[in-house]
């Protein structure tokens, strides 16, 4: 924010009008008449402020092919409004270490409960059964036995993951439109 906020953005900013001014271009392009019919000022004095926030670099002057020249925010002045803080990296890590635990909470956790029962359908069993039917009986009664909570856990922690991946893809795609649609 220190490279965005310099002195003449700051003396800018400082008149509570601008700050509206500036509000409102955040919507969309607007004529100097436009906002001082919604800013219930004259058409000189929005002229005034518009010219300190286009000296500034937070606003600038958009002809297009017909009398009437628009006025939009720069980069700068949408910096403001729109910061990147990098929030999708956050969110990209967070997503894919919930991720990966809530796989690891399901494989692993499930695979070691297997590799347990086989261990103890071998343990305790008869000497007359041979090892390999002893075996598939502890796979078949860990199988069969109730889910436990490391399932769940897992499953959550891969439907929070898949919430991130979502957020990051809509935001990502309203990033894009808005950029498509300035052009």
């Amino acid at each position: 924010m220190a490279e965005i906020l310099d002195s003449p953005s700051l003396k800018a900013l400082s008149v509570d009008t601008r700050q509206e001014i500036m509000k409102l271009l955040v919507k969309r392009p607007y004529t100097p008449s436009e906002l001082s019919r919604l800013l219930n000022k004259h058409v000189t004095t929005v002229g005034e402020h518009l010219a300190l926030l286009e000296k500034s670099g937070l606003v600038r002057r958009k002809e297009s092919s017909n009398k009437w020249v628009y006025y939009a925010l720069t980069d700068k002045g949408e910096k403001i409004f729109k910061p990147n803080y990098y929030s999708w990296v956050v969110v990209l890590s967070l997503s894919l270490i919930a991720f990966v635990a809530g796989m690891q909470q399901m494989f692993f956790t499930a695979g070691y409960r297997l590799s347990a029962a086989q261990e103890a359908g071998k343990a305790y069993a008869p000497t007359s059964i041979t090892p390999a039917a002893a075996t598939d009986a502890a796979t078949s009664a860990a199988a069969a036995a109730p889910i436990g909570m490391e399932i769940y856990v897992g499953l959550i922690l891969i439907s929070v993951s898949m919430l991130g991946f979502g957020y990051l893809i809509a935001k990502s795609l309203k990033n894009y439109s808005s950029i498509a649609h300035k052009r």
